[in-house]
């Protein structure tokens, strides 16, 4: 949404609700009392935008995750509930594993993987560790064989071995056997997906942060000595290139016409990693890795627009991709944010 007092003027919502019972309003009850409801919120950092820019990339790179149609239930590991106001409906909790491929013979995918993909997901409100004996009738079956090691597609990106079942691969009563995982940890409403590791493609480099913030609103008194100055810094989740990120880099300023050209001050370009990064805002969302840090000079007043032009990873070919962080119309990304004295 573009910056509009609108949004904060209309943010208190106060008539509750018959429909819903108990529902948490929380912040939805204070909205108009809340500055930051006012600000443009076409963040390219935004948590939920990188998470969705991610999956349109899977969609590429895994054919089943686009156009698979054979979506086999693998198990779950559930309970029913009761809530309160649910007019004794029962409310289903825990895990469901599922796997995703092509309907063999019937369709041809595209994309640089083909093979069946292994999904997990889970809907408790707290962190959740599910273990099981793979003899026994409750162990969590995977689409692959015993001793394949898999990887999730999703931050934290972590690997598992597959152990023996009793379950034969090739349904002919011996070995191989089907792919089993021992133990799993679920974080409060997480998901993941995985695939072979020798499948395993890192996700492109995405923009995590941006200091002073996008649509920060900047205010220096008059007469200050550092008032055509502007710290900022770029957080990324991957190891960037210092110099293709300070070489992507361009700045559009819409001021009354008084002042000069910002521009980044000379020697004052810091890279280096984050060491304590912020936590991801939703589950399996990518933190920061490495930032870029530099000082604007001659910045007047006015709105100042930066453009981040696909910079590039520190190794290999990576680069954030114009169509996977950011708006797949525009050729870059604008952190915007005007300033005023």
């Amino acid at each position: 949404m573009t910056s509009s007092i609108a949004w904060k003027r209309h943010g208190c919502y106060t008539l509750g609700s018959q429909q819903y019972f108990n529902m948490p309003l929380d912040k939805s009850v204070l909205g108009c009392l809340d500055d930051w409801n006012a600000l443009d919120h076409f963040d390219p950092t935004s948590a939920t935008r990188r998470m969705f820019a991610q999956f349109m990339n899977l969609r590429t790179v895994y054919g089943a995750l686009q156009d698979g149609f054979d979506l086999v239930q693998r198990g779950n590991w559930t309970y029913t509930i009761q809530r309160p106001g649910s007019n004794n409906t029962r409310t289903e909790m825990g895990l469901w594993s599922a796997s995703r491929a092509a309907i063999e013979g019937v369709q041809t995918l595209h994309g640089t993987f083909n093979d069946q993909v292994w999904l997990l997901f889970m809907n408790e409100n707290s962190t959740q560790t599910y273990t099981y004996d793979c003899t026994q009738a409750e162990w969590i079956s995977t689409p692959y064989q015993s001793g394949v090691v898999i990887q999730n597609l999703f931050a934290p990106y972590e690997k598992y071995t597959l152990a023996d079942s009793r379950s034969s691969f090739l349904n002919n009563g011996g070995p191989p056997w089907q792919g089993c995982l021992p133990s799993i940890t679920m974080d409060p409403y997480g998901f993941k997906a995985f695939v072979p590791v020798a499948q395993w493609v890192p996700p492109l480099p995405a923009l995590t942060k941006f200091i002073p913030g996008h649509d920060a609103r900047i205010h220096v008194e008059a007469g200050d000595v550092n008032a055509t100055t502007v710290n900022i810094a770029f957080e990324f989740d991957t190891q960037m290139s210092c110099d293709s990120v300070t070489n992507s880099m361009t700045f559009n300023m819409s001021s009354s016409g008084k002042g000069g050209a910002p521009t980044v001050q000379q020697g004052s370009v810091v890279c280096g990693n984050v060491n304590n990064p912020d936590p991801s805002m939703i589950q399996g969302g990518s933190t920061s890795a490495w930032s870029w840090a530099a000082t604007l000079q001659n910045v007047p007043d006015g709105i100042l627009r930066i453009t981040l032009n696909n910079p590039a990873a520190s190794t290999g070919n990576a680069t954030t991709g114009v169509r996977t962080l950011f708006s797949p119309f525009k050729p870059s990304a604008h952190i915007l944010f005007p300033i005023e004295r």
